[in-house]
């Protein structure tokens, strides 16, 4: 009768410890791995109306529009912004961004040599907003986010739209970086 009792809880004792593993995959990720993502550029100078990357050169607001999808091995967009035929030539692309289930990474790209991006070089004025859209075609679960450059926020439009704004005292210069950590 003991070595019974002995034996079941032996058992429950096991058949427990063995439940309680990893119980990371019960929180929701911010986002998800597969989802596809649309990017939109926007730009606002000081005193200005927010006005879409291809506006700039009389083109429709989506002419310009990016598509990728969320891998965590790979960078989504290596050269976002890049576009051939504008009436100021090809523009190089400005920044690699690379997304993970619980980050969003970018880094400019250009250097002093580029034919087009060091015209913009410098610190963003007060007012001053460049904003990158990324519509996603599922439902994020992000809660919350941090940057580790406090000009740079991440704005949450709606269950499908977050937004990376770059704002007053941004150094749009060479070699620049920034990471966004998910909650």
């Amino acid at each position: 009768m003991n070595l019974n009792k002995i034996l079941i809880f032996t058992l429950l004792l096991f058949f427990g410890l063995s439940s309680c593993g990893d119980d990371d995959d019960a929180i929701p990720k911010p986002l998800l791995e597969g989802m596809d993502i649309t990017l939109r550029n926007t730009l606002q100078d000081p005193g200005e109306a927010e006005g879409t990357y291809p506006g700039l050169f009389g083109l429709a607001d989506n002419a310009f529009d990016e598509f990728a999808e969320l891998s965590n091995s790979s960078t989504e967009f290596t050269g976002a912004l890049a576009q051939e035929g504008t009436p100021f030539g090809d523009i190089n692309g400005l920044y690699a961004i690379d997304f993970t289930e619980s980050s969003i990474n970018f880094t400019l790209l250009p250097d002093n040599t580029d034919p087009f991006w060091p015209m913009q070089f410098g610190t963003f004025p007060e007012g001053k907003f460049d904003r990158y859209y990324f519509t996603l075609s599922e439902n994020h679960n992000i809660s919350g986010s941090s940057s580790n450059d406090e000009s740079v926020k991440l704005r949450i439009d709606s269950d499908n739209v977050i937004v990376v704004e770059l704002s007053g005292g941004y150094d749009f210069n060479p070699g620049t970086t920034f990471r966004i950590t998910l909650e």
